[in-house]
């Protein structure tokens, strides 16, 4: 298994664009390896939609079928491929499958005075103007990464122990770089709409993901 699997195509970077499919990456890691009822149970999807994102990731290369642990030829149980999967965020194809949904997900949850997915005490929105020198915006990185890998690795141990009900998959959106007035435009551009197993159009809405 990897210990990290960098995700810079543009079919990995689609794959990992969808939320339920970004859940299902984070079960697989702290389950070791499941089937697509197993799944579909712990993170209330439909088994035939579970089953639709496992191809779409194995044929990302994310995800591999582990026979070893199949009862028989027709049972179908797979594995992550990696201990965690990081988006290379310098190329156009991430900024349009994973930035730009973001940012729409981030709007709509905060704007939203309808939304119930959350409350005020388990959700944040921080937005900072620092004068820093690069030496301390650098340092200042690092120790943001630090934070989500130490949180990353804590919840992945727990989540091994035992699978706890109350459980959810929360996104976190974290950017730090210089900002000049030429940046105060806004580019067109947002979430697009990707087939799922039933037709309908799934909203793609992610972040950089550490699993």
């Amino acid at each position: 298994m990897l210990e990290t699997f960098r995700v810079q195509d543009p079919t990995a970077l689609r794959a990992i664009a969808h939320p339920t499919r970004q859940r299902i990456l984070t079960e697989l890691v702290a389950l070791g390896h499941a089937r697509a009822a197993d799944l579909a149970q712990v993170i209330g999807e439909p088994a035939n939609s579970v089953s639709f994102h496992l191809r779409v990731l194995a044929k990302a290369g994310m995800i591999a079928e582990a026979p070893e642990h199949a009862r028989d030829r027709r049972d179908r149980v797979w594995a992550s491929v990696a201990e965690s999967y990081v988006v290379d965020p310098g190329s156009p194809e991430a900024v349009r499958e994973i930035v730009r949904p973001a940012l729409v997900w981030a709007e709509r949850l905060f704007v939203d005075a309808n939304d119930t997915r959350s409350t005020d005490d388990d959700r944040m929105l921080a937005i900072s103007a620092l004068v820093l020198t690069p030496e301390q915006a650098a340092e200042m990185a690092q120790e943001l990464g630090d934070l989500i890998e130490r949180w990353s690795n804590r919840a992945l141990a727990e989540a091994r122990q035992a699978q706890d009900p109350a459980r959810r998959a929360y996104q976190l959106l974290a950017v730090l770089a210089p900002r000049g007035e030429q940046d105060d435009e806004v580019p067109d551009g947002g979430g697009r709409d990707e087939e799922g197993p039933d037709g309908a159009g799934q909203e793609t809405v992610a972040a950089r993901q550490d699993v």
